[in-house]
């Protein structure tokens, strides 16, 4: 039994002196140094060389339309958007409290925002906004104004 016992640990420990030793670099890679060598202009600048041209999320991992354009609508378009979408009482209930979207007056206020948005009323509103002369001018500005003449 004693020689059993001692075979066993005589091939235990030649497995302990024989197993190599790994640095720890071979596991996890070299230390991340405390201080770079690169300037800040450096690092910018392999950051946009390696960065492509239109950074945004592939159309097929989203969910929705896809976004718009950088400058896809003019100011005045986006302007009587604004006013068209206080208009149709969008501005007072998606702040609310019991803000609910499945509701049925926000679905009717979501379909007259539509309606409004893809019918005359949207280019009738564009014109009044760049009639205006300023550029920027909402439904309460204009009220204002009237109300001044």
């Amino acid at each position: 039994m004693n020689t059993k016992v001692l075979a066993f640990f005589a091939v235990t420990f030649a497995g302990f002196v024989s197993a190599q030793t790994v640095p720890p670099e071979q596991w996890v890679g070299a230390p991340i140094p405390a201080v770079s060598t690169l300037s800040r202009s450096a690092v910018m600048g392999d950051y946009l060389a390696s960065a492509p041209a239109d950074a945004r999320t592939p159309q097929e991992f989203r969910v929705g339309p896809p976004d718009p354009q950088t400058g896809a609508l003019s100011r005045a378009e986006a302007v009587a958007d604004l006013n068209l979408w206080l208009r149709s009482g969008l501005g007072q209930s998606a702040w609310r409290d019991d803000f609910d979207p499945m509701r049925g007056s926000y679905r009717v206020q979501v379909a007259m925002y539509q309606r409004l948005r893809h019918g005359p009323e949207f280019t009738a509103e564009v014109a009044r906004v760049q009639g205006t002369g300023s550029g920027f001018a909402t439904t309460a500005q204009s009220a204002a104004l009237s109300a001044d003449e």
